[in-house]
């Protein structure tokens, strides 16, 4: 079944990260060339097996498989999409004293396993970059990198198999903040956006998330692109709580477009290609000799 589309509004500006822990984490390290985001609108199409039923009776406590985005009237498929391939905690200073754990968990949906509908990842509140990974590297909307509101930072850095300028980015609650940043090669930061909470717009996708240790029920996703300048094959996810910024513990999965490869050519299309090139040559050579 399919979630209704909505259009998203207008999104925030970038932000500014202001304490010097912040800086110190993000400072180009070098001279890099910069890549600009620019926010875009799309629409999810998404669907569940029915087998169990979440809020309304409709979503939520099952798997909730995305099928494809649409943006500007164009339809992508799943086949069209690509999740992460690799996932690296960058720093995780928080401590949960209630729950266990840092700020990072990996959350998929409450009867996930259960649900042949999608894969899923894990759920644990102690995760390991490669559980980070498992949460992002499906088509599950349930599965998600989960960062609590402790005071501290937690910062993901994420790679696609292929680079890519086009970025889906899901946040449960659409109520906390994300800075988006651009890595290169060499793992500088080459370009910034930050994703304000009153950025994303709803989707009408309810889901339900297991932790290990809690369980969120019923929340809605929200949902924002971002296209780069330039291709683009890591980006880093950070999430701040400090006396000057509250992102709020964003819960967030992200996709990317699969760029669209140049057709092969047959090999028929080959010997056209060569009798024409042959062609142009012939003529070439008649017209120096007529001259």
């Amino acid at each position: 079944m399919s979630a209704p589309l909505h259009k998203v509004g207008k999104v925030g500006k970038v932000g500014k990260v202001g304490t010097a822990l912040a800086l110190a984490v993000l400072a180009v390290t070098g001279p890099a060339r910069a890549v600009s985001f620019s926010a875009f609108t799309f629409d999810t199409q998404a669907s569940t097996s029915g087998l169990y039923g979440g809020v309304n009776g409709t979503w939520g406590n099952g798997d909730v498989r995305l099928d494809g985005v649409s943006v500007g009237g164009q339809s992508y498929t799943q086949a069209q999409l690509q999740t992460v391939s690799s996932a690296s905690i960058v720093l995780d200073d928080g401590i949960d004293l209630a729950r266990g754990g840092g700020n990072f968990a990996a959350g998929r949906g409450v009867n996930s396993v259960a649900d042949p509908w999608a894969s899923e990842g894990a759920a644990t509140v102690t995760p390991s970059s490669a559980d980070l990974r498992s949460a992002l590297a499906n088509f599950n909307l349930t599965g998600l990198v989960v960062t609590r509101e402790n005071v501290g930072t937690a910062i993901l850095d994420v790679g696609f198999a292929t680079p890519t300028n086009t970025f889906f980015f899901y946040e449960r609650g659409f109520n906390s903040d994300l800075l988006v940043q651009a890595l290169n090669e060499q793992g500088q930061v080459i370009g910034s956006y930050t994703i304000l909470r009153a950025s994303y717009v709803p989707t009408g996708v309810l889901v339900s998330t297991d932790n290990a240790a809690f369980v969120i029920a019923g929340q809605e996703l929200g949902a924002i692109g971002l296209q780069s300048d330039e291709a683009v094959g890591r980006l880093r996810l950070s999430s701040y709580r400090t006396d000057l910024l509250n992102f709020n513990g964003p819960d967030y999965k992200v996709l990317a477009l699969a760029p669209v490869a140049a057709p092969v050519p047959e090999p028929e299309s080959y010997a056209l290609m060569l009798a024409g090139l042959g062609a142009v040559g012939f003529v070439a050579r008649r017209r120096r000799q007529a001259g």
